[in-house]
């Protein structure tokens, strides 16, 4: 098998198992990448937002978001179906949070495939003000146009 066979198997593993991680997914669990690198990627392949929730294993308020936002069956069905979903803890993801400009937690974000940054909730926030921008989003964010020129903050 030669490198480029190897290559295209790599990648087409990699998408079957992305596709099964969000069919086998429960209607209660948001199935969550911990790798920037990886959600951008497959961001691009499917050409979905990335949603990012931002947070400390010391939070209140988000372990508050885990039980009630992020394990809402609606919200987890939506970003299920529409979203790339990657979460960033402060213990793990420091330098990125920082560079984001995020100076409290939770935080929530959404980033288009190209990693443009469309909407940011600080702070807790409701399953229905999550479902809300989702919907807004969905409906006013037109699709990436081939060069587009990417802001601060980054992904």
């Amino acid at each position: 098998m030669s490198h480029v066979d190897k290559l295209k198997t790599s990648i087409v593993l990699l998408l079957v198992i992305f596709a099964c991680q969000f069919q086998s997914a429960s209607a209660q669990d948001v199935q969550w990448t911990h790798s920037p690198e990886q959600a951008v990627q497959w961001a691009n392949q499917s050409k979905r937002m990335i949603i990012v929730s931002v947070g400390a294993s010391w939070c209140h308020y988000c372990k508050k978001m885990d039980r009630d936002v992020w394990r809402n069956p609606t919200v987890a069905r939506a970003i299920a179906s529409e979203y790339v979903p990657l979460k960033l803890t402060d213990d793990q993801h420091r330098n990125l949070i920082k560079s984001m400009q995020i100076s409290g937690y939770p935080a929530t974000l959404i980033f288009t495939p190209d990693r443009r940054l469309v909407a940011r909730m600080d702070g807790y926030v409701a399953p229905e003000k999550v479902l809300q921008t989702m919907q807004t989003l969905r409906v006013s964010i037109p699709p990436a146009p081939q060069v587009s020129r990417r802001v601060n903050p980054r992904l």
